[in-house]
């Protein structure tokens, strides 16, 4: 199962910046269409503007334009506005020279009044109102390589009305008439572009900056709280792994609410494990001293019997008596080893670490001189050699661990003590240290490839063993290699040496090899 607080955290790290992104778009839409809107009002006041403004001109040109029409008709004159900044006074504050532009013709299509701007706009005759891309004639509209916003309006209001909205006699009329076709106009105003986008983008700037800054202030303070409002379960997590199984305190972080049953529930938990535990920590007391006990009284017993018989025999059913009994000394003595390696399992498997107070930096020589002078006895009964080799030049520097001194005595002695008794008699058995591992090695007949991965399993023999033993030897020298972080290594020799090569080494995991 994923981890909750990698699911929020990629729910929220993923969901937060699309939500933004969506909101932050249509932001950018509504703002486009507001400021475009606000531009193409600004654009009709502006030409409705000119009307006026144009309108107030007539009267004074109305004399020029009689001149003109007795002089051969010639075009009018047309009369260039230069709007400049440079050309100007006062404060123009940020004011840009090629924001606008505008135009006047007549009907005839001559220019009659043009900034510097307006007077590469096209005379388009038919056209009223805003100049649509998708109309041809915009294609052909880009002075000065840029794109420009065009409104088109003409002023045929002076074409039907004079300025005191009285009607004049019939001669005056037709005078007026061909005054009237003077007076109508087409009148051009037009808004650069780039400038409109560079407005749009620095309005849109404004808000969408501010807005990215806060998302990603935002995201921080979510990882933030998300990883404090999971640090209550890390330090129960933390807590639960380095608590001993017979530990039965109660949990005292500050928890959430919401966690608080179970933290309640796991302290009960505790406190029936330990009460568990202790309850079978008492039986294996008692039961070692119980089945310690007769199993003493029995052995003794049985080697009485031996020497009665051995003193008394004289005939064969005395020789058969003897072998029995015999018989029975030995199943004695096995079910002996077995009571104690049992009771030595039992001990070691509930730990899950070792307390650091009876963890101890060995002096291997003394450790391995009592280990070996132990199971010495043993080893002459078949006559086998025993051998400690010293891999390393300074004795200090082999393996540099702490251990607990009890338990490795007891993980060393039944790696020999299995040697010994599942090695041919006459062999020899060599107990290496060295700066990175302990191995024991015997020129035995070794172990088939498949039983190597098998060797540390509790109560298993390989098949047609006949030694004494209970198949827990093993199995307790890796459960004391692992409380102690350690891992068993089992091989046979390379051919041609026969036997096999037990190696202790800091590993997590211990590996098998054939």
């Amino acid at each position: 199962m994923k981890s909750i607080q990698r699911r929020l955290l990629t729910s929220l790290l993923i969901g937060l910046p699309l939500l933004w992104l969506l909101t932050s778009s249509f932001i950018a839409w509504q703002l486009w269409h507001e400021i475009n809107e606000m531009n193409d009002t600004q654009i009709t006041q502006v030409a409705r503007y000119l009307i006026g403004v144009s309108a107030d001109d007539d009267d004074k040109d109305k004399r020029d334009n009689e001149e003109r029409d007795n002089k051969n008709k010639a075009h009018p004159i047309t009369k260039i506005y230069n709007l400049k900044s440079k050309q100007l006074s006062g404060d123009l504050g940020d004011a840009e020279d090629d924001y606008m532009g505008f135009a006047i013709w007549d009907k005839q299509g001559h220019l009659l009044a043009a900034d510097e701007n307006g007077q590469a706009f096209s005379f388009l005759p038919d056209q009223r109102g805003f100049l649509e891309e998708n109309n041809s004639a915009y294609q052909r509209l880009n002075p000065f390589s840029k794109s420009w916003r065009l409104f088109y309006v003409h002023d045929d209001y002076h074409g039907h009305n004079d300025h005191d909205g009285s009607n004049k006699h019939d001669g005056s009329n037709e005078h007026d008439s061909g005054d009237n076709k003077q007076k109508d106009r087409i009148i051009a105003v037009g808004q650069n572009l780039d400038s409109r986008q560079k407005m749009i983008v620095g309005a849109m700037s404004v808000q969408v900056l501010p807005m990215l800054i806060g998302l990603f202030a935002f995201m921080s303070l979510v990882v933030w709280l998300i990883k404090r409002g999971f640090k209550p379960l890390s330090q129960i997590s933390d807590d639960l792994q380095q608590r001993q199984p017979q530990d039965d305190s109660p949990i005292t972080a500050d928890v959430p609410k919401e966690i608080q049953p179970l933290v309640a529930a796991l302290n009960v938990l505790f406190i029936k494990v330990a009460d568990t535990l202790a309850r079978e920590q008492r039986f294996t007391a008692d039961a070692s001293h119980e089945l310690r006990s007769p199993l003493a009284a029995l052995k003794l017993q049985a080697d009485l019997l031996q020497q009665q018989l051995l003193q008394l025999s004289t005939t064969e059913d005395d020789n058969q008596l003897f072998y029995h009994a015999q018989k029975i000394s030995a199943g004695i003595e096995r079910a002996t080893h077995l009571v104690e390696q049992l009771l030595v399992l039992a001990k070691i498997e509930p730990e899950q670490h070792l307390p650091p107070e009876q963890l101890v930096t060995p002096d291997w020589l003394m450790l391995t001189d009592i280990v070996l002078s132990d199971v010495n006895r043993l080893a002459r009964e078949k006559h086998i050699q025993l051998k400690r080799t010293v891999q390393c030049n300074d004795p200090s520097a082999i393996l540099p661990i702490v251990v607990n001194p009890i338990l490795f005595k007891l993980l060393i002695r039944n790696l020999l003590d299995n040697a010994i008794r599942y090695c041919p008699e006459g062999c020899l058995i060599d107990l290496q240290l060295d700066a990175d591992s302990i191995k024991v090695i015997d020129n035995g007949i070794g172990v088939e490839p498949e039983t190597l991965a098998r060797l540390s399993e509790r109560f298993y023999r390989p098949a047609g063993q006949s030694q004494l033993g209970s198949g827990l030897g093993l199995s307790i020298a890796s459960r004391i290699a692992q409380l102690h972080g350690l891992s068993l290594t089992f091989a046979n020799r390379t051919a041609p040496a026969t036997g096999l090569i037990v190696t202790i080494k800091p590993e997590i995991k211990s590996t098998i090899q054939a």
